[in-house]
């Protein structure tokens, strides 16, 4: 064992000083390029101008330094924040005029507005049906990330059910019911929180979440909110009971993110299609809006769940909109109102008296969280209604008109061509240990930038970004690992098609790649290995497998070894070896013993 002389420092790197050293490569590779390459007058040559541009002015739009003003630029979103709330205020009144008087059915008498209203509502209502709590009950779960109590660093099974439990006082009463109802966890609850006092100090009842931030860009941070542990639970399974109804009208959560892409390229090319895009929708979802569109048992349950109020710097603020980012339901919350919408002014373009759109028009609207796809011709209208109801259009982000341009989920396309730039990160850690896989993970996806760029006889030599990027493997004595294109971008340089140009134009010391007489290929990559809990209860954990019992966990272990898998604190990259038959490396350093 290692002991650490008391007082040794951690060797550490300077992330600034690595983004700013290979962002200013990049900037001379492209520079050149376009000058060299984009001079021309054909459509193609405009396209690669304007990706290579925006590459340029975007490489470090996201990378947010570890010395940047956390307290300036937290204290600028709360502000933001108040301001959405205060708005909300007075779109909740809005809206209470709105329907108070709606009549009970469509007409030609109402007002437009009037009848979207009623046809959103209806088409809700259709998608949602009849739910019971049963049903949450049998999908609630923790989640992966940190409650109020419950700090990132330690978000495991036992943490999360050790009291007292934080939660509100409507989510506890539902929470006393839940564990009536699941008999197992509730026995192994009481056993594991004997030495506490049993239900004496079972919750720390809380007047609702706490603001805090992360990051997003080099001058903004985004707001989420840290729910109550016990309300996160329920509103867990609230959330997938919504995702499963979703689904049966095409909106399958997992599936959409690249459905978008598909339809943001296409669009960009016919621009049949608009992509709209807004600000702050997930803290513009206005509660009268949701007392009116959802059915009525759908709108209690959200309501029992919700946090009142949100702490900010140890003052409760009262919650004008109907949830927060971080409160679970938001997500397919604000997926139905901005889907149910689209189609209602849909279908009030047509002067149609009916309620529903026909089945095979459902697929004319798709919507993931706040990024709606609707037709061209209905987005000025859509965007009016939306802005009537309290929302707030992102116009930077939004495309509707003639323009080639079209961005959905993180694709973004000019006349049918990806021109979305790679978005440099800072790292998680400023650890010399956390410098060689962050150079993997910006090497990987410039690489894929370059060979879009450049072609793939200009990939792997003469340019300034690589020469930069290797001589930082050179100045801290790292070993640079080849892996398969199919690995994580962070365990080693995808690069095995050009390693021969690679390895013959910069003097980067190579890991070892062993071939053996049948052809399989021995390297080493990294891996990131989370540190297991050594204070696992296994009676909390087969009380959480027995809910949800899943024949496919005892493929190698039992169900407590593989929970114990994915229940972590923290972790750290270690070097792995890995095995492969399907690799083709031109270079290879060592023939391996038969």
């Amino acid at each position: 064992m290692v002991v650490k002389k008391r007082g040794t420092k951690r060797k550490l790197f300077d992330p600034d000083e690595v983004s700013t050293y290979l962002s200013q490569g990049v900037e001379r590779d492209l520079s050149e390029a376009i000058h060299a390459y984009c001079g021309g007058p054909s459509y193609k040559h405009g396209v690669l101008r304007y990706a290579l541009n925006r590459q340029r002015q975007e490489l470090l739009k996201k990378y947010c330094s570890p010395k940047q003003d956390v307290e300036r630029l937290e204290r600028e979103t709360f502000n933001k924040f108040h301001d959405i709330n205060a708005h909300m205020a007075e779109v909740n009144d809005h809206i209470k005029k709105i329907v108070a008087g709606i009549p009970a059915r469509v007409n030609r008498r109402n007002t437009k507005t009037e009848n979207i209203l009623l046809r959103a509502k209806a088409l809700m209502n259709y998608v949602l049906g009849p739910v019971s709590w049963e049903e949450v009950y049998q999908a609630a779960k923790n989640s992966a990330g940190s409650s109020l109590g419950v700090p990132f660093s330690d978000t495991s099974l036992e943490r999360k059910l050790t009291f007292p439990l934080s939660s509100t006082d409507r989510a506890a009463h539902v929470f006393d019911e839940y564990i009536l109802w699941d008999h197992d966890l509730r026995v192994e609850m009481l056993r594991f929180n004997a030495p506490m006092g049993l239900f004496t100090h079972m919750y720390e009842i809380v007047n609702g979440s706490r603001a805090t931030t992360v990051d997003k860009t080099t001058d903004k941070r985004r707001m989420i909110c840290v729910e109550p542990t016990v309300n996160m639970y329920l509103q867990q399974g609230l959330m997938l009971v919504m995702y499963n109804r979703l689904k049966k009208v095409g909106l399958d959560l997992e599936r959409l993110p690249e459905l978008h892409r598909q339809m943001a390229k296409l669009a960009s090319i016919d621009k049949l299609n608009a992509t709209i895009d807004w600000s702050s929708a997930s803290d513009c979802v206005a509660i009268e809006l949701l007392r009116w569109l959802l059915p009525p048992k759908w709108f209690d349950m959200v309501w029992t769940l919700r946090c009142d109020y949100a702490q900010f710097t140890g003052a409760d603020v009262a919650l004008n909109m109907i949830s927060t980012m971080g409160n679970a339901v938001t997500f397919p919350l604000e997926t139905l109102v901005f889907w149910t919408m689209a189609h209602a002014v849909l279908l009030e373009s047509k002067n149609s008296q009916t309620l529903f759109p026909e089945w095979d028009e459902l697929k004319s609207v798709s919507v993931f969280g706040d990024d709606c796809i609707v037709p061209t011709f209905a987005a000025s209208r859509y965007i009016e209604v939306m802005e009537e109801v309290g929302f707030i259009v992102n116009s930077e982000k939004s495309f509707y008109g003639a323009e080639p341009f079209r961005e959905s989920c993180g694709g973004d396309y000019l006349a049918g061509f990806d021109v979305r730039p790679f978005n440099l990160r800072a790292p998680t850690s400023t650890k010399l240990s956390a410098l060689e896989p962050w150079l993997y993970v910006i090497g990987n996806s410039l690489l894929t930038k370059y060979i879009q760029y450049f072609g793939e006889m200009h990939l792997a030599y003469g340019h300034w970004f690589w020469e930069r990027w290797t001589k930082l493997f050179q100045k801290h004595k790292l070993e640079l690992k080849v892996v398969p294109e199919d690995f994580p971008d962070d365990a080693g340089l995808k690069i095995a098609p050009y390693l021969e140009q690679f390895a013959s134009t910069y003097p980067v010391k190579l890991s070892r790649i062993d071939v053996s007489d049948h052809h399989t290929y021995t390297f080493r990559y990294l891996r990131f290995r989370y540190w297991e809990r050594e204070d696992i209860d296994d009676g909390l954990r087969y009380a959480t497998w027995l809910k949800s019992p899943s024949p496919s966990i005892f493929d190698t272990v039992g169900p407590v070894e593989k929970s114990l898998r994915s229940q972590r604190k923290r972790g750290g990259y270690v070097v792995a070896k890995g095995l492969t038959g399907h690799w083709s490396v031109p270079v290879i350093s060592r023939r391996a013993s038969p």
